[in-house]
């Protein structure tokens, strides 16, 4: 039996959602979308194609906070690290009285 174009493209976006390739998946269902003959199908490929593009935004947006607290995390180490030998080398360092 030959597949439709709507079943076509749907098969592909659902192996690239089951791959988390969320922007390929976004493609195929929109094609899917495109091409569907029953208007059930055109909602359900619309909405699929929105939920990929939501699922890849979020992760992006996660990514890119995580990234900020570690550097965030970084930058207090340091700065704590930075301070620490500030008071070490000025607070006592040398008794010359001069």
């Amino acid at each position: 039996m030959k597949l439709s174009p709507y079943m076509l493209n749907a098969n592909q976006a659902v192996k690239f959602e089951k791959a988390d390739q969320l922007e390929l998946a976004a493609t195929f269902w929109r094609q899917a979308s495109a091409v569907a003959v029953k208007e059930v199908n055109r909602d359900w490929a619309d909405v699929r194609a929105d939920r990929c593009d939501k699922r890849r935004t979020l992760a992006v947006r996660h990514e890119a906070a995580r990234q900020k607290a570690i550097a965030e995390k970084e930058a207090k180490r340091v700065a704590e690290a930075l301070g620490s030998h500030i008071n070490k080398t000025t607070s006592g360092g040398s008794n010359d009285q001069g």
